[in-house]
């Protein structure tokens, strides 16, 4: 934090701004760390907590982190967290996914300053838009969640939650521009640029502040085939397949803030996002050319008091997401959107000396316009929720996190999410904590819905809603030990989901007596070399079982030399036929050595391991391990360069794999420089 602060010019706006940062979930964060080296969060208890004794297993990446990492979007950002898996998604030419604890991307809710983003409905396939909606330049910290907290959230992060916390502009007018380029080596396209600026300060001294952030990022599609031998042994020209689509996205992102009373602040958050993407897919029939175009607008009012009993805020959010010429085949002019609107309330009072209470409410009503896929009613759905919270200060050493959460959803009735959490301060070094709560999610607008379909499997069948699913539900377990020295710090955890009606893309099926090929793709009437597009519906796994063990720590080895790293061990089973669920590393792993030669001066090499996964049935990917290596030179106070290599053993999948759509970006080059003024 700067010594600039408007919050060191005023002793109580001091404390205001420290409250703040737990209410508005980071809005002004910035001042949280002035006189402590302690890591402070507010995520998992909506108030401001410190990182080690948080009621829930947390990972942050910092400014800094985001600075020097050679990542253009948020996915990139975020891949080096534990347990955070970000793979590049097989139905559209490469897009990111996030998951986290062996759950599917479906499960990650993204936040932006505690404020959820959606655009899950609108956008049919390989939805990574929503991470490339807040500009880099603009973020203070990245807050992860690995397990549910639908206590507090609701449905959405079943597997974890990602919480971006943008900066908080001071008096003084600050400016930041950024510039990356990325270069694959093999020649066949793939270049990606991006630039970034970022200004704010006050428009009326310690009481009107702005902040505004604008980002570019260009990618040329990629484009590594050269041809390939059919069942027949014929050479089939793939030169115009893209194996990374082509993207052309510019990001805005402004906040007003407006410091009405001594106790009571207004924020206006705008953001607008513009993605194009360019791909020619493959599919049964051929090639699908894809224009699409997916705009966002997003609007958020925020009214923070500080009061003698307490702290309260009340917000609405509105958010619009169309993607233009979006649906399944090449030639679709019609529009998809998704306008989403939430209403939310809550208040946090302090109960003598052991305990902090937080509760609100929220609604939230989401509508979908699909013309392309959805025939008959409209969907839309309301839900609304009510939710309580108690930190609870059991001793000087154990703290107790207690809360509920009554969901309401227009289609599925009345859920209970109760949650436990304990923390032990166990010695000075040590912290041992572990709870129990349940999670529950609802059924997407598409996934519900009888009049959804679209086509799949590469053409060769129509994937189609189910209005009899049930809503899924879970029990989550976890136990994490931190233990910290000077020099070193190990944390560990067990965790354990056990997931009802878990919901699933049910098996391809054929007419009587027909089978499926997937070499066509198609079902084939027998008898005969006649194919047919065949019919698969969503519906629910009984139960499925995720679980687990993490590993991560850090060591300082001298002044000069560090290193960090994580283990994920997981094991997941499909109760129903006894099998484990598709598309998960049994183990995953990242060794990162760091070398600081001068005070101006960063090195790192990574090492990224994956274990092998069962892709399909007969289909599995080998294990394999990618190697990073980065530097950052400070050219003064002001100007930093950053360089490296990312793949730098040119790792790729195998031919089986890549002809069901996995890809894996090649050896790469990369420069950037960011400037401060």
């Amino acid at each position: 934090m700067s010594g600039n602060s408007i919050f060191t010019r005023k002793p109580l706006a001091a404390a205001v701004a420290v409250i703040c940062s737990s209410i508005t979930f980071g809005a002004h964060a910035e001042t949280a760390q002035m006189e402590t080296d302690e890591q402070m969060v507010v995520t998992a208890t909506r108030t401001e907590t410190s990182l080690k004794t948080a009621p829930a297993s947390m990972s942050v990446i910092t400014a800094e982190d985001i600075e020097n990492n050679p990542g253009i979007t948020l996915g990139d950002i975020v891949a080096e967290a534990t347990s955070v898996q970000v793979d590049l998604d097989s139905t559209r030419a490469g897009r990111q996914t996030v998951s986290i604890r062996g759950m599917d991307a479906d499960y990650t809710l993204i936040m932006v300053n505690g404020r959820r983003m959606s655009s899950a409905s609108a956008i049919i396939r390989g939805n990574d838009f929503d991470l490339a909606t807040i500009p880099a330049n603009s973020i203070e910290r990245v807050e992860i969640i690995r397990g549910p907290m639908s206590a507090l959230y609701g449905s959405d992060g079943m597997g974890g939650t990602i919480n971006i916390i943008t900066k908080a502009p001071t008096n003084e007018w600050q400016s930041s521009l950024s510039t990356d380029i990325a270069t694959p080596n093999d020649g066949n396209g793939g270049q990606q640029h991006s630039v970034g600026f970022t200004t704010s300060g006050a428009l009326i001294e310690d009481e009107l502040f702005a902040r505004f952030s604008v980002n570019q990022t260009s990618r040329d599609a990629w484009q590594p085939y050269t041809g390939i031998r059919n069942d027949k042994g014929e050479i089939t020209d793939r030169s115009d397949i893209t194996a990374l689509e082509g993207r052309d996205t510019i990001s805005l992102f402004g906040t007003l803030s407006w410091h009405a009373t001594e106790n009571q602040i207004i924020d206006l958050d705008l953001g607008y996002s513009d993605d194009e993407r360019d791909t020619a897919a493959e599919y049964s029939g051929g090639v699908n050319e894809s224009n699409a175009n997916v705009k966002r607008n997003s609007q958020a009012l925020t009214h923070t008091g500080f009061w003698g009993w307490g702290d309260t805020q009340v917000r609405y959010s509105r958010e619009n997401v169309i993607d233009k010429n979006a649906a399944d085949v090449g030639n679709s002019t019609r529009d998809i959107e998704e306008l989403t609107q939430i209403l939310e309330a809550s208040a946090t009072t302090y109960l003598g000396d052991n305990h902090t209470v937080t509760f609100g409410v929220d609604y939230q009503l989401s509508e979908l316009t699909n013309e392309e896929n959805i025939t008959g009613s409209s969907a839309e759905a309301y839900q609304g929720a009510l939710f309580i919270q108690d930190q609870w200060t059991v001793t000087d050493k154990l703290t107790a996190t207690l809360g509920g959460r009554l969901d309401k959803h227009e289609l599925y009735g009345e859920e209970f999410s109760p949650r436990v959490y304990l923390v032990h301060q166990t010695t000075e070094n040590l912290v041992i904590k572990g709870g129990a709560g349940k999670a529950f999610k609802a059924p997407s607008l598409t996934q519900n819905h009888s009049g959804y379909v679209v086509a799949s499997c590469k053409g060769g069948c129509d994937l189609y809603g189910n209005e009899d699913l049930k809503p899924e539900t879970s029990w989550n377990y976890e136990l994490a030990a931190i233990y910290s020295q000077p020099t070193w710090e190990i944390e560990g955890a067990l965790f354990r989901n056990e997931i009802e009606d878990m919901i699933d893309r049910g098996d391809i099926i054929c007419k009587d007596g027909d089978e499926y090929d997937s070499t066509e793709p198609g079902c084939v009437v027998s008898g005969t070399t006649d194919t047919y597009t065949a019919y698969r519906t969503y519906e629910n796994i009984a139960e499925a079982v995720v679980q687990g063990a993490e590993l991560a720590g850090r060591f300082q080895i001298t002044e000069q030399w560090s290193i960090n790293g994580n283990y994920t061990y997981l094991d997941t089973e499909d109760k129903s036929t006894g099998e484990e669920l598709l598309e998960r590393y049994k183990h995953s792993g990242l060794v990162k050595v760091n070398w600081n030669p001068t005070y101006d001066l960063t090195t790192f090499v990574s090492a990224n391991y994956r274990g092998e996964r069962k892709i399909d049935t007969d289909i599995t990917q080998d294990a394999y391990t990618t190697l990073d290596f980065g530097t950052v030179y400070h050219v003064n106070d002001d100007v930093r360069l950053r360089a490296g290599i990312s793949n730098l053993t040119d790792e790729a999948v195998s031919s089986e794999l890549e002809a069901q759509g996995y890809v894996m970006e090649p050896r790469t080059y990369y420069v950037g420089m960011t400037a401060d003024f």
